[in-house]
Order: C-alpha cells, then structure tokens, then sequence
C-alpha cells in the first residue's frame, strides 16, 4: 500500500502547483525555459554566511526554483543587522541567522529543502553541493572556502562590502581557465576593517547580494554569464560600476594559510562568576562608542584606556559576538612580549545579555 495519504497527496499537488507559479517569471526568460527550471531544481548550492550580503542573496535564491539551499552561520540575530540584513526583523533578534533564514526561505518556496547550520564553516560543507556561495565578507573565511571548493573542484560565487565600496567575481579552480580568490588576493592577509566599525551603506548589501544570486542561476542554469575571471567593482558613492579582468599567472601558487592564534573563550557565567570574587580582570570593549552607549560589562573600558604589554591582569576581550574580540586578542597576542591571548567573551555581549547577566 502506498504510503501517502489523499491529504497528503493534496499537499504535495499544491506546493509543485506554487513551484511552478514561483518559477514561471524564470521559465519565460529568453533561452530559460523547462530545461534550467529542471536544471535549478536538480541544484544543490551551500551559502556560507546569512548576513548582510547573506540575506539578499538568499531573499533571491528563495525564489529561484533550487532544489537544496545549505544555510551555514555560527551568529544570531542582532537590532544593528536589520537596516541591511533584510530577511531578520525586531522579534528575530537574539535567534541563531541561519535557523531565521531557513524559515524565510521556506515561507517562499514549499518545495526546496533546506538545511540551517548554526556553527562556523567547516570545509567539509562543501560536500554534496554544485555551487557554494561565499557571503561570509571575511578574508578568513574566503581563505577556507577558496581551499575547499579547490580541493572539491566546486565554483564559488564571492562579494564583499564595507563602506560606499563593494565587490563581486565567481572562481572555479576546476575550470579551463582556471581563476581562484588567491588569483585576486596572493597575500594571506588577516581580516581588515567591519561594518560596525567602518559602516556599511544598507543598500550597497542589497545591489553586491543580488549580483552574487545572479550568479549562482548564471552558473547552474546559464541564466546570463557568470563573472568567472572578471572582478565587477562598484562605488556606491557615485553607483559606478566598472569591471577588471583576472587571470592566473604563470608564478601563481595558493599562499598557505596565515598560522592565526586561536583565542581561549570564557562562557559568560563563567566571566560573571570570576567578577563576582573580584578575581583581577581588565574588561575591554572593543565595540564602536555608539554600541557601547547600549550598554556594556559591568567594569569594562575601551581599548584606548588599556596598557595591553603591561598589563598585569588577564585580560577578556568583548564586542558584540566575539568575532572582533578575536581580531582585537590576535593582535594584542603578538605585542605582548610574553605572548599572552586574551580572553574572548564567547558569545560577545550577546551573549552576555541573553543569559540575563547585567550591563550598565
């Protein structure tokens, strides 16, 4: 006996019914069509990241017709995300990005499946996908993901934007002419700059994410060309848009990986424990003035006000996830003479607060 029930049945008829209608602006396109409406649903694509370049990437890729989205981020939900970030709304704050977007993402298109993972990237993410898309904005992580889809032979779509300037390209290591972010970037640098400390212009986010969607429909059912060996570069302070080719060198060699120190992390019971003994700590807040006027660690001070090479308390680094914390403790580690890592606070103030602990 089949094991599918009439209202089952129903069920399913209705939500390939609200595929098609999803899909059918799609299949009118000239050269789309039924075969890259079959070829968007056999496809299987990984985004890493559901943030600011995240969430329109995945407002776009909700609706394309694709038969698995993998939705990877370690962050949650934050009020400063959602002028840009516009999958998130006020009541989503303090929940985990990638559980919020996978309901989106879901709401739209009843027959895509999709996969939340609430941690950070792991190489082994690649695995079982035909297109990965890098919308992390982190060097760091480009770096791993880079690594991973060469060694998976997967293309992988990659954006960034901080301030008024943003930029988008598509590298395939496997391809014939092969082109990888090291191509672009041969130095292994560490992270520079963030949205919170930088700024972001909101909508910069929107145009840069919903190129890099174009991409992925590009790659999976030829809808237009992808920019695989062409850098698209955009000023948004005139909306200038200018492309750069890029090519593979003959000398080019994928740098190795920068040997970064891994912070130690104190859980925020365990912080506020250690203050409660008057234990020596020295707080430092590297958040912007205008996060720290929300409200901050009892006792904390900004980074200014701190001697890090003469310091003889330990030290425990907070900022709103942990994220710049970890930069903030790299880079006081290699000061140091001894080389003592900070503390970060895992979780950042975020945290802090959703544990009910005090800020002032």
């Amino acid at each position: 006996m089949s094991g599918t029930t009439p209202v089952q049945a129903a069920h399913d008829a209705a939500a390939r019914d609200a595929r098609r209608r999803i899909t059918s602006r799609t299949a009118a396109l000239a050269g789309a069509g039924q075969p890259a409406v079959d070829a968007l649903a056999a496809a299987r694509v990984l985004v890493v990241g559901a943030g600011g370049l995240g969430a329109p990437v995945l407002t776009y890729l909700a609706g394309s017709g694709l038969g698995r989205i993998t939705i990877v981020d370690h962050d949650v939900v934050d009020t400063s995300n959602l002028a840009r970030q516009t999958l998130f709304a006020s009541g989503d704050v303090g929940r985990q990005k990638a559980v919020v977007a996978a309901e989106r993402v879901r709401g739209v298109d009843p027959v895509v499946e999709v996969v939340a993972l609430a941690e950070r990237f792991r190489p082994e993410h690649v695995a079982g996908h035909d297109v990965v898309v890098d919308a992390a904005d982190s060097v760091e992580v480009t770096r791993a993901v880079s690594d991973a889809c060469a060694d998976a032979g997967l293309p992988f779509v990659w954006g960034t934007a901080l301030g008024y300037d943003g930029q988008v390209s598509v590298f395939h290591d496997a391809a014939p002419e092969p082109v990888d972010f090291h191509d672009l970037h041969p130095e292994a640098l560490p992270d520079e700059g963030s949205c919170a400390a930088d700024g972001v212009l909101p909508a910069l986010c929107g145009a840069v994410g919903a190129v890099m969607a174009a991409q992925v429909t590009a790659l999976v059912a030829g809808l237009g060309a992808p920019l695989l060996g062409r850098v698209l570069t955009v000023d948004a302070r005139r909306w200038r848009w200018t492309e750069s080719p890029l090519r593979r060198g003959p000398g080019s060699v994928r740098p190795s990986a920068p040997a970064l120190v891994e912070p130690p992390r104190i859980a925020p019971a365990a912080l506020d424990a250690r203050l409660r003994t008057g234990a020596p700590v020295v707080l430092v807040d590297v958040r912007t003035d205008q996060e720290r006027a929300s409200g901050v660690v009892p006792g904390s001070r900004t980074p200014d006000t701190v001697d890090v090479a003469g310091e003889d308390a330990e030290l425990v680094v907070v900022c709103a996830s942990g994220v710049r914390a970890t930069a903030w403790a790299r880079t006081v580690a290699a000061a140091r003479p001894d080389g003592a890592v900070p503390l970060v606070l895992d979780g950042g103030i975020t945290a802090w607060r959703s544990e009910g602990l005090p800020t002032v």
